[in-house]
């Protein structure tokens, strides 16, 4: 007898149309049902990830904030790419349903990842609903390293995903193909060579100020962010900051 999952057709999987993170109601459907029959059957993925699908394309791209996701996402919509699951978060899914799409997701150092997520989230924002005494205090970036040392970086849901491991929001047991923005260019026109999407230049979308990082870094810095993140610069290779 076939597995549920292996029946099922990945086209179900679909986010509602004027709410673009949450699944239809079918879609939500099915995977409560696939959960409640076999929560240890190994059916879904064991973890939930933040998911863009497209059935036109066959791709699934687990999204890493902070990591081109806009700058992604606009390319797909200029050029004709459906995203049929466009911005889902924390989804569990039917591993067999999707065992032939091409899996990608794109990383970057985890220095610079931080330090934007801080200029755009606490300087130019404020993100994290801080009170004004706190937000104060977050304007330097040692001190919401700091506080950010203080969070389950691993935890999905639990952990804002902007400061999420980068490692943690990849399945890495499945992922096809692993880009870096630091090669953005030749990484993502290999992505749309795989899903048979146009791969021409696209602006940058949400892009930190350049040089922001080296304004910022300080070794107090440098450290905290090694500490944080080193699985992530296990994983991916990065050289760990040094104070």
């Amino acid at each position: 007898m076939s597995r549920p999952d292996e029946d099922l057709s990945p086209e179900v999987f679909r986010t509602r149309p004027g709410n673009r993170r949450r699944l239809t109601p079918a879609a939500e459907s099915t995977l409560e049902g696939l959960s409640a029959a076999g929560e240890e059957s190994g059916w879904l993925s064991p973890l939930a990830y933040n998911l863009t699908i497209s059935h036109s394309h066959r791709f699934v791209w687990y999204r890493v904030a902070k990591v081109a996701t806009r700058t992604i996402r606009h390319h797909c919509e200029t050029h004709g790419v459906s995203l049929d699951v466009d911005h889902a978060m924390r989804v569990r899914y039917p591993l067999a349903a999707f065992a032939d799409y091409f899996t990608f997701a794109f990383v970057r150092d985890p220095l610079d990842r931080f330090v934007s997520a801080w200029q755009d989230k606490v300087v130019n924002a404020n993100y994290y609903d801080f009170d004004p005494a706190t937000h104060e205090r977050m304007q330097e970036v040692e001190e919401f390293a700091r506080w950010t040392a203080a969070q389950d970086l691993s935890a999905v849901p639990g952990t804002d995903q902007h400061l999420t491991l980068q490692s943690r929001m990849i399945d890495l047991n499945r992922v096809d193909f692993v880009g870096r923005l630091e090669t953005f260019d030749r990484d993502f026109a290999e992505v749309c060579d795989r899903v048979g999407a146009p791969a021409v230049p696209t602006a940058p979308q949400n892009q930190t100020a350049p040089g922001g990082r080296d304004r910022q870094v300080s070794d107090e810095l440098r450290e905290l962010v090694g500490q944080m993140y080193r699985r992530d610069y296990q994983v991916f290779g990065y050289p760990r900051p040094e104070p």
